[in-house]
């Protein structure tokens, strides 16, 4: 950051995350308190537990959303404008959540299927929330270096800074939102396939465009909106169908989540914290990621990658047991007898 002054970037730290860190890597945290203080980095708001909190009843979404609030305050002083859900989830209705919620911007994937014809490198305006100013992913390049870019049978292998420059600068329009996961730096691509060496490089080729800067999520919302957007049905950032089948288009995935839905009921009425939160981490989107069966090609092939399971069925399983414990936790508390 102190090399190039002009670089920006948003980072969204889910609370799960921090309380990892705390215990296994604490001069992370030290170290994101540090970027932030720069002033050129923004954090976004979200679920706390990185869950599928938007699907269940309220109060379930503006409660984790206000304990991630909660959170970065403490943490970091910071006061996110900009929320992003879970998976990069959006729909009206979560519009109409984040202006209630008094956000002034959330962000979305910039996918064709809603679009129809616009382009994602424009800021829109949420249509039944016209106070949200809507940030769109722009897919084919973020997965140029999120997916592609370790890939030697990729036609654009290897990618160098300069190419990707080039490629920003070629692209029209006035914002163009690069959103990846961290474990792309690292993880996804590892050390040796130079995507650290890309990352550091970047920003200087970039500086070679005189039309191009960086801004964070919060610059970034201050334009003036480029038109209304609707999406009436609830998208996200995963697989061709921009839906949520990759956690919910499965059978084990719905009968896994209308059970712990179920079991949220008695998990609040036992009234005990922990309860509570071993059940708001089972909301954890996840969990139903894992027990992903559809599919094919390269959707399938990403689902695979990502799990640490054998097979969907046993992180089904897995999961059956851990939400049934936590129901005899919670009847217990209550006082309800259980059939053992």
């Amino acid at each position: 950051m102190s090399e190039h002054p002009e670089f920006r970037l948003s980072l969204s730290v889910t609370g799960t995350f921090l309380e990892q860190a705390r215990l296994a890597a604490p001069d992370v945290i030290d170290r994101i308190r540090s970027l932030y203080a720069t002033g050129r980095v923004a954090l976004l708001a979200e679920t706390y537990y990185h869950s599928l909190a938007f699907l269940v009843p309220p109060p379930e979404l503006a409660e984790e959303v206000a304990m991630h609030r909660a959170m970065l305050r403490r943490e970091f002083g910071a006061e996110p404008a900009v929320l992003r859900m879970t998976e990069l989830a959006y729909s009206d209705d979560l519009a109409r959540f984040a202006e209630t919620e008094r956000f002034h911007g959330m962000l979305a994937e910039g996918w064709e299927g809603v679009l129809k014809g616009q382009a994602p490198t424009y800021a829109y305006c949420a249509a039944p929330a016209p106070t949200v100013l809507l940030l769109l992913r722009h897919y084919p390049l973020s997965d140029d270096v999120g997916f592609r870019f370790s890939s030697p049978s990729w036609p654009e292998h290897p990618l160098t800074a300069d190419k990707y420059a080039r490629w920003l600068a070629a692209t029209p329009g006035e914002v163009v939102g690069l959103f990846m996961d961290f474990e792309t730096f690292g993880e996804h691509h590892p050390a040796r396939s130079g995507i650290l060496e890309f990352l550091s490089a970047l920003p200087r080729e970039v500086r070679h465009h005189r039309h191009l800067e960086w801004a964070t999520v919060e610059e970034a919302i201050r334009t003036t909106p480029h038109a209304p957007l609707s999406v009436p049905y609830t998208m996200s950032w995963a697989d061709q169908n921009r839906d949520l089948g990759a956690w919910l288009g499965n059978d084990l995935q719905r009968s896994a989540f209308e059970a712990a839905k179920k079991v949220g009921v008695v998990a609040r009425q036992a009234n005990d914290p922990a309860i509570l939160e071993d059940w708001r981490k089972l909301l954890t989107s996840d969990h139903f990621y894992y027990m992903y069966v559809s599919g094919h090609g390269a959707d399938l092939g990403v689902h695979q990658y990502f799990s640490s399971y054998e097979s969907p069925y046993d992180a089904y399983a897995n999961y059956m047991n851990a939400l049934t414990d936590l129901r005899r936790r919670a009847l217990d508390r209550l006082g309800v007898p259980v059939l053992k």
